[in-house]
C-alpha cells in the first residue's frame, strides 16, 4: 500500500519568525484528512520550549497516525543549530528527551541549518533527521534521513 506522510513544522508554537513560519492549531484539519483518507499519517515537528501538555496528550491519543518529532530547541531563529557543537546539542537534548513528549527519535533543524556535530550525535544515538538534498554530501553515511520531496510532503501549519 502506498501513502504519503506529511510533516508539519512548529506544531503548537506561538512564535512568528517570518511570514512563512507561523503556526496555529491544525488538529481539526488533520482529523478531517484522516477521516477522508484512513491511510493518512502525519509527522508533527514541535519546538520543545513551546509544546503544551494538551497538544502532547492529543498526539499520544492519536499515535496510530500522528507522530511527534523534535524541531530545534527554542527556534528563536533559523540558525540555532547551524554551528552547534556536539556537547551543546547533547546538553540541550537531555531535558528535551526527558519530557517524553516526543513519540519518535526524529529531529529537524530550524531553517534546515544543521551542524556536522549534530549529525554525528543523531547517528550515534540512532535518531533520524529530516533534511534537504543539498546536505547529502556532508551527512554521515548510515544516518537515516527523510528528505523533502522523497519521503514526505512538507508544509508549515
Amino acid at each position: 500500500m502506498s501513502y504519503s506522510v506529511w510533516d508539519m513544522d512548529d506544531f503548537g508554537c506561538n512564535h512568528i519568525i517570518s511570514d512563512r513560519c507561523q503556526t496555529r492549531d491544525c488538529r481539526e484539519e488533520l482529523r478531517m484528512l484522516k477521516d477522508i483518507n484512513p491511510a493518512f499519517k502525519v509527522t508533527l515537528f514541535a519546538v520543545p520550549n513551546e509544546l503544551t501538555r494538551e497538544l502532547s496528550l492529543w498526539v499520544k491519543e492519536n499515535n496510530s497516525w500522528v507522530e511527534l518529532a523534535m524541531h530545534g530547541f527554542s527556534h528563536k531563529d533559523n540558525w540555532e543549530c547551524e554551528k552547534m557543537s556536539y556537547k551543546e546539542f547533547e546538553d540541550n537534548m537531555i531535558p528535551a528527551t526527558l519530557s517524553r513528549f516526543y513519540s519518535v527519535a526524529g529531529f529537524k533543524a530550524p531553517g534546515w541549518l544543521i551542524s556536522d556535530d549534530i549529525y554525528k550525535w543523531l547517528k550515534k544515538f540512532n535518531w533520524w533527521v529530516a533534511d534537504q538534498a543539498y546536505n547529502d554530501e556532508r551527512r554521515p553515511k548510515g544516518l537515516k534521513v527523510y528528505k523533502v520531496g522523497e519521503n514526505s510532503i512538507h508544509g508549515h501549519t
